[in-house]
């Protein structure tokens, strides 16, 4: 999987399937944009899926989506955090990319602890222990998300807490599910 930054600087190479996020533009809207399966002419990102890493000046990350194969569901959302929202720790059970699309946010994983700010993006692989905070001191921060997840997920959250007991603690961020396309992943 690859993301891609605009449709201006798309990489050449064997794209299999392309999503395609564009942002709104209204500040503090949530969703902060709309996607769709496809390249989009007006694209502010594609996720790409792909038989061999891309590469190229559009091109932000690649990482291989390991373990999956057979039906599967291309998923893209985004989370909006607002002043103060804390993603307790939690895993999802699928593997893919996020791109922080305003604000700030500390991402901490279980071998490390990133800021990210606008435009910056990384991949979470399934079952994989994180922790969000939103750093912001007004306003909301934003990232969309591209997975891949097992087909048993469609239309239902991918999200579960590390320790139950967080499911006492209040839970600010709000996610807005853009699409869930089915795909088969090939091991070849």
């Amino acid at each position: 999987m690859s993301i891609i930054k605009g449709r201006d600087d798309q990489p050449g190479g064997d794209i299999q399937l392309a999503m395609s996020w564009s942002a709104s533009g209204e500040d503090g809207a949530h969703p902060a944009g709309h996607a769709q399966v496809g390249l989009m002419p007006d694209a502010d990102l594609v996720f790409a899926l792909s038989l061999t890493p891309l590469s190229g000046a559009g091109v932000l990350a690649t990482n291989q989506i390991l373990g999956m194969t057979g039906p599967a569901l291309l998923r893209v959302d985004e989370v909006c955090f607002p002043v103060g929202a804390v993603a307790h720790r939690h895993t999802h059970a699928g593997t893919g990319f996020r791109h922080l699309v305003r604000g700030s946010l500390r991402v901490e994983a279980v071998a490390h602890t990133q800021t990210m700010t606008a435009g910056d993006s990384w991949f979470e692989p399934s079952d994989t222990p994180v922790r969000a905070v939103s750093l912001q001191s007004k306003g909301v921060t934003s990232f969309v998300r591209c997975m891949v997840v097992p087909p048993e997920f469609e239309g239902k959250s991918t999200f579960s807490l590390v320790n139950p007991a967080d499911g006492d603690l209040p839970r600010l961020q709000m996610t807005h599910r853009h699409i869930d396309h089915a795909i088969y992943l090939d091991a070849g």
